[in-house]
């Protein structure tokens, strides 16, 4: 009977947990993603940028350029193409931080979009560190440092 009970229990929490997660995840790309979106619109267009309209026509060409379903085909393999001078952000689990924040944090520093960032989120809380992005040393030292400023354990690897 106890046994039964405690199992209901935890069926009931792993369900809520997984509610809890989509509502964020509800919340970052139906409202938070796109105030901060239409935000950062108007301070490009303060700045005298604008995006609409000025997309050149693309040159001809017989090489295919695309190269991201390879990129993910390797990540899914676990085959990472390294390149001389690549560094690692990592994102590091905590019990502090609330996972909406952290998601806010990788999309206002990273540049990740709402998705890519919940997925890292979600990486680094279920398997205790995630490679939040990669690039140059001073690039991801940058990011390390900002991140760290909000309370987010992150790191740089070679």
């Amino acid at each position: 009977m106890v046994f039964t009970l405690i199992k209901k229990l935890h069926l009931n929490i792993c369900f809520i947990n997984i509610l809890y997660v989509y509502l964020y995840k509800y919340i970052l790309k139906n409202i938070v993603m796109k105030h901060k979106l239409d935000k950062y619109d108007k301070i490009l267009e303060q700045k005298g940028y604008n995006f609409k309209g000025s997309v050149e026509a693309p040159v001809e060409s017989d090489v295919n350029t695309d190269t991201d379903s390879l990129t993910e085909l390797l990540e899914e393999l676990g085959i990472s193409r390294e390149t001389e001078g690549s560094h690692k952000l990592l994102l590091w689990n905590d019990e502090v931080n609330d996972m909406l924040h952290v998601v806010l944090a990788l999309f206002e520093i990273c540049g990740l979009d709402n998705e890519e960032a919940m997925r890292v989120m979600l990486e680094a809380h279920n398997k205790g560190k995630a490679v939040a992005k990669t690039g140059t040393e001073e690039d991801m030292k940058i990011m390390k440092d900002a991140l760290n400023k909000r309370g987010i354990e992150a790191t740089v690897e070679n």
